[in-house]
């Protein structure tokens, strides 16, 4: 049940992004470049924000400082990461398209994984008698 609120909270996290990209490119505040940095700026924050109090059911203030840093360097290393694997996916598949959207999918497995393993870590909320890791396994 974790791995489906992930999805649904990173598929708005992508509209978001796409979003402010389209409206910062339409608005031609900036290059399509920083309109890229800006709405991928906007959707970690609000993954953060919904992936910490929806999606994994952080329960500890104490630990969003640590939480955000952890958060925010995983965001930064997966922008080259998902770049390096549509690269390798555009060397065997000839449709961008196709090789953008395994690399995706590849991307989001192991931001998963690392989101749940290496950035959310800490004691889960009680959802209904039962903790949040007993609910979501």
């Amino acid at each position: 049940m974790t791995f489906v609120r992930y999805v649904a909270i990173q598929v708005l996290a992508y509209a978001i992004d796409m979003g402010v990209f389209l409206v910062v490119l339409k608005a031609a505040l900036f290059t399509p470049i920083m309109a890229n940095v800006l709405g991928k700026v906007a959707a970690g924050i609000f993954a953060f924000v919904a992936h910490r109090v929806f999606t994994f059911r952080v329960a500890e203030r104490s630990s969003k400082k640590q939480q955000a840093i952890r958060y925010f360097l995983l965001l930064s290393l997966n922008i080259p990461l998902s770049s390096a694997v549509f690269s390798i996916m555009l060397a065997f598949i000839s449709n961008p398209v196709a090789a953008k959207f395994i690399a995706d999918v590849v991307c989001v497995v192991l931001t998963y994984g690392l989101s749940k393993h290496f950035v959310f870590v800490g004691r889960n909320k009680k959802v209904k008698g039962k903790n949040a890791f007993e609910v979501g396994q």
